[in-house]
């Protein structure tokens, strides 16, 4: 709008400055005819030479204006010399009006009274006729004050009062003129202005007249939307569209025999009727509908129509604008799909299932019967995929999708809710019983491999059932409790079902508060670190310690690190707390040097997790820096598990520390796959055989068997061997005679707190045990 309004105030300042240059053309001779007569009359009461002279010098100016008027009707003019232009006519008109008012200066007659009048009359009439002529204030200002103010001049100064009165009644006319030449001025902008934005409005009005003609063509041409517009009573097609004739495949002259409702096949007479009543009554506008329309070729589409009534005309029709749906029915059946159903197996997913099961709930409330939720997790799940790959672990799960199908009631209703996570939810139980009995033919169906691509798979899952409305009526619950009877069942020893109990309840409340108490323990200096002192029985002194984290809680009490480290695994700590023992113990080792001048190593478990995240590296660094303990006193002791993850990213990790000179433990060896293969493959420094089989050597044959073959594959190795958990003498003994030095146990000292473990090294304990042994 405001382009438009400056595009209107150029071309009104346009007209304005020729409506100057054109009237003032004619009013020119207007001058010269009544100047020339005034000259005339005036020459006979004054000289004629000084009259002539004026005289002479009036035409001169006129001649000029006359020059200026053809000039700027010869000259291509634009905005920019608009301002130009008027200026120069303000200037002739300043010329013109002195040389005129300059009569009344020279030559104003004070008697006879005819001819004083003749002298005040003539500027006053030139000025009024000015008023519609110059159509600029400015200009007319300036005109008439050349004119009258003389006038003024000669009256005020003539002496008596009537001349001063004159002069007065003067000034009060040369400010109404002035007032009169505002308001006309106004008045004609306003008008130039009218007139062009109502041919601006004109224009627009064609423009969106030929706009809304173009888009009614190509509406009705609009090969995309069908429109009819059919008789209000019979139904009958009156006319029809290009996109009704195309999408049909009717002509236009079959459309004219053709009723409607033989194209929308989900209508008839009574239902259609009933369909676009509400436009009848005036209620609404407009009715849409989802129907379905019939070709000639009798194929059928979807459609989305939208009815009008119209009763103006004579008779009523019905316009009906009707869109083919059919890529947006099969975009909203694909979505619905997606929202629904689990991509890769084709089960209903986990937000479906949900819906499913509060309506399931509601069903088994009505008929009096009972709901089982059973949870079902693959064991090892992880394993496949890390180790065989995603696409078999992918396989897999289709195949667990179809043996759960094959197994259920129609009745059943079977759905995947994660990973390696399955749900099924049985329908109108009389009893706990048919839950089990359908969880022990699962358990039994799982014994059997899976077969993919020509290989054999083996899985077994483990099931926790809840069951509504004995465990509890609500959605969560039920699906709570499901979750830690699985668990629980995965706790057990997994390839095994468990049902909900009240004690999984209270020990799953116990865990939680565990776990909050748990995220707050660093914060609070609630940890601590113990350490049990590795000695060298050969040389009969203390080498270094194992740091083992503890924590004692005001609420909880002792809590053992049984339970709260994989909490701080499961709760994402770990890392957090694995640097914090880093910290603390280098800075321990640090202290026993300073203080007994001795180089003591200090062991520091570490989590996997602390590998995978990636920040295991960086903790490491900032412990030794921060301690200044030396990168050869501190070893980090890995588990088994570590070991077997399908990816590369552990071994470039111990790799680095091995090449820093950081001494790197195996821990626990013998209780997981314990294999020559990845002791071979990683470079590990320390072999540490598991307290379970030290704590069997005097009873159990097996046992010493198995820690001989595991002292000979590590000595084998060159792997330095310690043995964890030695209480007694005899395990003293029987690990002294097959040359392992390296002890560490109960048989010493347990762990025990820092300051007591200093107490250790100053008072030199295990050489006088050991001495006490020899």
């Amino acid at each position: 709008m405001n382009n438009q309004y400056v595009s209107i105030d150029q071309r009104i300042e346009q007209n304005r400055v020729d409506e100057l240059y054109r009237r003032s053309k004619s009013a020119s001779l207007s001058l010269l005819i009544s100047g020339s007569l005034y000259v005339l009359l005036l020459s006979w009461r004054f000289p004629w030479r000084p009259l002539l002279a004026w005289y002479l010098v009036f035409l001169s100016v006129l001649l000029g204006r006359w020059f200026l008027f053809r000039l700027y009707g010869n000259v291509n003019k634009n905005t920019h010399s608009l301002s130009f232009w008027l200026n120069i006519f303000r200037a002739s008109i300043f010329v013109i009006g002195l040389t005129i008012g300059s009569l009344n200066l020279f030559f104003f007659p004070h008697e006879p009274l005819s001819y004083l009048f003749l002298a005040i009359f003539y500027p006053c009439g030139v000025t009024a006729g000015a008023v519609a002529i110059l159509l600029d204030v400015f200009a007319f200002g300036v005109y008439e004050l050349t004119l009258m103010m003389p006038i003024v001049y000669q009256t005020i100064l003539g002496g008596d009062s009537v001349y001063f009165g004159t002069g007065l009644l003067t000034l009060i006319l040369i400010i109404a003129f002035m007032k009169f030449s505002k308001e006309y001025n106004d008045n004609f902008i306003l008008t130039m202005r009218l007139r062009y934005e109502n041919k601006n409005l004109l224009e627009d009005l064609k423009e969106e007249k030929n706009k809304l003609n173009n888009r009614l063509g190509s509406v009705l041409n609009d090969g995309s939307t069908e429109i009819f517009i059919i008789d209000a009573e019979s139904l009958n097609c009156l006319q029809v569209n290009r996109g009704a004739v195309e999408n049909l495949g009717y002509t236009k002259e079959e459309f004219e025999n053709i009723n409607f409702l033989d194209i929308l096949t989900d209508q008839d007479q009574a239902s259609f009727a009933e369909l676009i009543a509400p436009l009848g009554n005036g209620r609404w506008e407009a009715v849409v509908h989802k129907g379905t329309h019939r070709r000639k070729d009798g194929s059928t589409y979807p459609v989305e129509a939208r009815i009008q009534l119209s009763t103006l005309d004579d008779p009523p029709i019905v316009v009906v604008t009707a869109q083919d749906i059919t890529e947006r029915t099969e975009w909203e059946e694909k979505l619905i799909y997606q929202a629904n159903f689990d991509q890769l197996t084709g089960l209903l997913n986990r937000h479906y299932m949900q819906s499913y099961m509060n309506s399931a709930f509601t069903r088994a409330r009505r008929s009096r019967k009972k709901v089982a939720l059973l949870f079902i997790d693959l064991d090892n799940f992880k394993n496949i995929n890390d180790t065989l790959g995603h696409d078999v672990g992918d396989e897999v799960l289709k195949q667990t999708a179809a043996r759960l199908r094959d197994l259920l009631r129609e009745s059943d209703t079977p759905a995947r809710t994660g990973g390696d996570e399955f749900t099924i939810l049985l329908e109108s139980l009389e009893e706990n019983v048919h839950a089990e009995v359908v969880a022990r033919k699962l358990i039994n169906l799982f014994q059997q491999p899976f077969i993919v691509n020509e290989r054999e798979v083996y899985t077994t899952i483990s099931v926790g059932i809840s069951i509504f409305p004995d465990d509890g009526e609500s959605l969560d619950q039920l699906m709570q409790y499901a979750d830690m009877a699985m668990y629980q069942a995965k706790e057990d020893g997994r390839n095994t079902f468990r049902f909900f109990s009240l004690e999984m309840r209270r020990t799953s409340e116990q865990l939680m508060a565990v776990a909050n108490q748990l995220r707050y323990a660093l914060e609070k200096e609630e940890l601590s670190l113990y350490y049990q002192p590795k000695v060298d029985i050969g040389k009969g002194r203390i080498t270094g310690a194992e740091a083992l984290l503890r924590w004692y809680n005001p609420k909880l009490g002792t809590v053992s690190p049984d339970v709260f480290i994989p909490l701080a695994e499961n709760l994402g700590l770990i890392n957090e707390l694995g640097s914090w023992v880093l910290e603390v113990a280098c800075c321990e080792a640090k202290l026993w040097e300073s203080d007994f001048g001795e180089k003591l190593t200090v062991s520091v478990n570490v989590s996997p997790q602390q590998f995978r995240s990636g920040t295991l590296l960086e903790a490491v660094d900032r412990a030794l820096s921060v301690s200044g303990l030396s990168k050869s006193q501190l070893e980090l002791e890995i588990t088994e598990s570590l070991l077997l993850q399908d990816s590369d990213q552990p071994l470039i990790v111990l790799k680095t520390l091995d090449r820093q000179g950081i001494g790197l433990a195996l821990d626990d060896f013998g209780t997981g796959y314990s294999s020559l293969s990845y002791l071979k493959r990683f470079p590990l420094h320390v072999l540490k055989i598991d307290r379970s089989f030290i704590h069997d050597l005097e009873d159990n044959r097996n046992s010493r068997a198995l820690v001989e073959a595991i002292i000979a594959m590590g000595q084998s190795l060159k792997l330095e061997i310690v043995a964890e958990g030695v209480e007694t003498k005899e395990q003293l003994s029987f690990l002294r005679h097959r040359e392992v030095d390296m002890i560490q146990g109960y048989f010493f000292s347990p762990p025990i707190p820092a300051e007591e473990f200093r107490t250790l090294l100053r008072e030199k304990v295990a050489i006088r045990k050991l001495a006490g042994l020899a």
